[in-house]
C-alpha cells in the first residue's frame, strides 16, 4: 500500500529566500484527489479562459460540472469545489503530457505553490507559508526563490481583494449555518453554491459581482437562521 504523503507548512516572510526549483515534471499535479480547491475567482477565470479557447464552455456552471466536484468543508456542510482527478495516480484533469493545459488560468493553489496564504495577524492582511510535501522533496533543491518576487508574479491585487472579502464573509456564513436548524442546512448549501460559484457574468468584472453576491447570500442565510 502506498504511504500517504505528509505536508509540513513553515511560516515565511516576504524578504526571505527559500530553496525551490520547478523542473516541469508534473509530479505536483498527481496524487491530488480532493486537494486542489477551486474558489469563486478560480472558477470565473477558468471559465473565461476555456471559453476563449473554444472548449465548449460558456459559464462557470460548465466548468464546475465538467472539471470539478463539490465536497463539504465543515460539519455543517459548507460547500467547496475541488478539481477532478483521473487515473490510478489521481492526476489533475487538466494535466496533458506533464504540462498544465490551463496554465494561464490555473487555480490560486497551483499558482502559489509551494507557498500558501492565510489570514494575517498583528495588522498584516496575510500570512505566508512554505509547504513541504514528502513526495516533492526534489523541488526544494537546485534553486532559490525570493518570496516577495514569487508573490508579485503569482498573487495579484485581484486575488488579494478577493481573499480579503472571503475572509470577512466566511466566518459570518459559518456562524449562520451553526445556528441554523439541521433541516435548513441543505437549502443553505444550495444558496452558497449559487452565490459563490454560479451567479457570475463572464463579461462583467468579478469583484463587484462577488461583493454583491455576498450581500445577497448573507441576506438569504439570515432568513434561514433563527435570531439570537
Amino acid at each position: 500500500m502506498e504511504e500517504q504523503s505528509k505536508t509540513l507548512a513553515v511560516s515565511v516572510r516576504a524578504k526571505e529566500f527559500v530553496s525551490y526549483h520547478c523542473s516541469c515534471c508534473g509530479h505536483c499535479c498527481r496524487h491530488i484527489e480532493n486537494c486542489v480547491m477551486v474558489e469563486s475567482l478560480d472558477a470565473y477565470r477558468m471559465a473565461k479562459h476555456l471559453r476563449n479557447q473554444h472548449c465548449g464552455i460558456s459559464s462557470t456552471d460548465d466548468v464546475l460540472l465538467r472539471y470539478c466536484e463539490p465536497m463539504p468543508l465543515t460539519d455543517e456542510g459548507y460547500p467547496i469545489y475541488v478539481l477532478k482527478t483521473v487515473g490510478a495516480d489521481a492526476t489533475c484533469i487538466f494535466l496533458r503530457e506533464n504540462q498544465c493545459s490551463i496554465y494561464a488560468a490555473r487555480p490560486r493553489t497551483c499558482r502559489l505553490y509551494p507557498f500558501s496564504v492565510g489570514p494575517g495577524e498583528r495588522g498584516r492582511d496575510f500570512e505566508y507559508c512554505l509547504c513541504f510535501d514528502d513526495n516533492q522533496q526534489h523541488h526544494f533543491n537546485g534553486g532559490k526563490v525570493l518570496v516577495k518576487d514569487w508573490l508579485y508574479h503569482n498573487f495579484p491585487k485581484e486575488d488579494k481583494e478577493f481573499l480579503k472579502q472571503q475572509y470577512l464573509v466566511i466566518p459570518e456564513i459559518g456562524r449562520l449555518m451553526h445556528r441554523m436548524p439541521e433541516e435548513m442546512r441543505q437549502a443553505a448549501v444550495f444558496k452558497i453554491l449559487f452565490y459563490h460559484y454560479y451567479h457570475f457574468e463572464l463579461d462583467q468584472p468579478f469583484l463587484p459581482q462577488y461583493e454583491q453576491n455576498n450581500r445577497s447570500l448573507l441576506n438569504e442565510l439570515r432568513k434561514l437562521a433563527p435570531s439570537e
